[in-house]
């Protein structure tokens, strides 16, 4: 019998783990961080990675061989990593530096000629398990997809998420479910397909206008849907009560029948069988699924649906604009309470999440707030600890990264605020960060133009001071969706597909460029942007629609180009504008001190 989860050390795990890879004939297994429907943040039946590294971060892959592991994860998690794995055998690779080898060239040579890699073809991708078994042959070793190691050495795995659903209301999607479907028929029916299997989470929830919360911060219910051309469509879920709004109401001449999560493989099997064609795409189905629906003669189309809900209709983009002034709001009010009071960085998440609950249509944050003070504003994904975070001072730095998730919209803002004194230093380069924000933001530029191409705007002011930050410059953001959400971007990876995706009116992405000084200090300045058509024909821009005052008081502008003087002037002027009139007289009284 295994001893349970809460006395197994992470040795003892890896042991576990190791006798499981012997009995098999695995002589390296590798862990990553995804579930079967390929999220950037898993279910907690999923956290596989992290049950067995303790390593907490969203991004990062465990290889276990019999004698030695490694976590490869990016610039993001390294002081993260570094802290977490201190006490474990676990050693750190630095992904995407140049001296740090990939995942299958460690394996090239640490392994043996013929020797077996496994990693569980239920949460590795159909595309990622391609790449991986042609790689690993090129080293002269075996892939092996078959085995879930995992299940077999955590003796209290959690359950497959069952928790409430419900309808995303039609005014609030700008559209109804219904006709979302007809649109994914058609489209099928465009490339003759019979059956298209929809595996990611977002994309269910956005198709069918449903929402849950089986994932903390995310409100999607985990499911798999397989559209049906001639109207016969079928949900895979664990089983609740709240399904009948969708069965109940689908279009005429169609049904929408619900079965248990873990049928979906026989019923693909079943309809393979009837030589039907069964569409999927291979970056979202996973591997496994991949061969149940006849892998080799299956049609592999993009999921058309990344493309459909980047573009947000004009009734999404009115909530969500008036979403942007209650989370203003709701930060107005937690900082001048922060003036007031002595508190630590968890009383700040907390005391943040209090007040945006307070805020209309409220439904949880949309991750969990990054509050550093000081040093720990340098780590990238930082996370107050409930026990041993640091306390505010009257001096130095706090960099505050939050969201929150309404029915009316995701939102997701950072601001890097002076407590009390700062140092020059600090003050030239909050204004270099402001300076690559407000030239993103003022951009104007062709249809066609990708994030790649307008990244060098952001990170241009730094890099005249031989300066840089290691992470992208802007993400996509769903609407009551995940906060995280393709296909777009704005970094500089030439290795990244989101980039090279050329931007459209109507999709939301994050201005976010930073500076992180090791140890001492962080930076970072976020707003939401919806791309529009510009005044000219062909040509687009970037509207701000985040609504929380840019401190002043950091800003050296002396530095700055009289257009981003100006910019900077407008955009406070437009927040006070904007959030006066929703507020309390001491509250009103606090914006004017931020804006003067």
């Amino acid at each position: 019998m295994q001893p349970r989860t809460q006395e197994m050390t992470t040795a003892k795990k890896l042991s576990t783990l190791r006798r499981a890879m012997l009995e098999h004939q695995i002589d390296a297994y590798i862990v990553p961080s995804t579930d079967p429907h390929q999220s950037e943040y898993p279910a907690p039946r999923w956290a596989a990675r992290e049950w067995l590294s303790g390593f907490t971060g969203s991004a990062g892959t465990l290889v276990v061989t019999l004698h030695e592991s490694k976590l490869w994860t990016d610039g993001r998690y390294f002081s993260q990593a570094n802290a977490q794995l201190a006490d474990t055998e676990i050693g750190l690779m630095k992904d995407r530096l140049p001296e740090t080898p990939g995942i299958e060239a460690w394996l090239g040579s640490t392994l043996m000629s013929g020797q077996n890699v496994g990693v569980d073809g239920r949460v590795v991708s159909e595309a990622i398990a391609r790449r991986l078994r042609k790689k690993l042959e090129e080293q002269e070793l075996n892939l092996i997809v078959e085995e879930d190691l995992i299940r077999g050495i955590w003796p209290d795995r959690p359950d497959v998420p069952s928790k409430p659903v419900f309808e995303h209301d039609a005014d609030l999607a700008g559209e109804t479910w219904q006709d979302r479907i007809e649109k994914m028929m058609a489209w099928q029916g465009a490339h003759d397909l019979d059956y298209y299997v929809v595996s990611a989470l977002d994309e269910v929830a956005w198709l069918l206008n449903m929402r849950g919360s089986d994932i903390d911060f995310n409100p999607l219910c985990v499911a798999y849907l397989i559209v049906g051309t001639q109207g016969d469509h079928t949900l895979f879920a664990a089983a609740r009560k709240d399904f009948d709004a969708w069965t109940d109401k689908v279009g005429d001449g169609q049904t929408l029948e619900v079965h248990d999560y873990k049928k979906i493989s026989s019923f693909l099997r079943r309809i393979n069988a009837t030589d039907a064609d069964i569409g999927f795409d291979r970056a979202t189905i996973s591997t496994r699924l991949a061969t149940y629906a006849g892998n080799e003669r299956s049609s592999h189309f993009a999921s058309p649906i990344p493309a459909w809900k980047a573009i947000k209709n004009d009734a999404a983009l009115g909530h969500l604009r008036r979403t942007m002034k209650q989370d203003g709001v709701a930060l107005l009010k937690l900082f001048s309470w922060l003036q007031k009071n002595n508190v630590t960085e968890a009383e700040v998440a907390h005391k943040l999440t209090e007040l945006r609950s307070q805020q209309p249509g409220y439904v949880t944050d949309s991750f969990p707030a990054i509050v550093g003070y000081a040093g720990n504003g340098a780590i990238i994904h930082y996370r107050a600890p409930e026990e041993g975070s640091a306390r505010i001072k009257k001096e130095g730095l706090l960099l505050l990264d939050s969201g929150g998730q309404y029915t009316s919209g995701t939102t997701d803002i950072t601001r890097t605020v002076a407590l009390g004194e700062v140092s020059q230093e600090m003050k030239e380069n909050f204004t270099r960060v402001l300076q690559g924000h407000i030239d993103l933001a003022m951009a104007k530029f062709p249809v066609g133009t990708t994030g790649i191409q307008l990244d060098v705007l952001a990170r241009m002011p730094l890099w005249q001071a031989q300066l840089d930050y290691g992470h992208g410059t802007g993400h996509g953001v769903g609407y009551f969706l995940n906060v995280h959400e393709g296909p777009m971007g704005i970094h500089s990876r030439v290795d990244a597909p989101n980039g090279r995706v050329p931007l459209a009116a109507g999709m939301i992405l994050s201005n976010e460029p930073g500076y992180y000084k090791e140890g001492t200090y962080g930076i970072r300045t976020e707003n939401l942007v919806v791309v529009r058509e510009a005044d000219r024909a062909g040509w687009l821009e970037f509207e701000t629609i985040t609504l929380y005052p840019i401190d002043r008081s950091l800003v050296v502008e002396d530095m700055m180009t009289r257009p981003q003087v100006q910019w900077l002037g407008d955009y406070n002027s437009r927040v006070f504008d904007e959030l006066s009139p929703l507020l309390e007289k001491e509250d009103l009284a606090y914006l004017k001190s931020l804006i003067v």
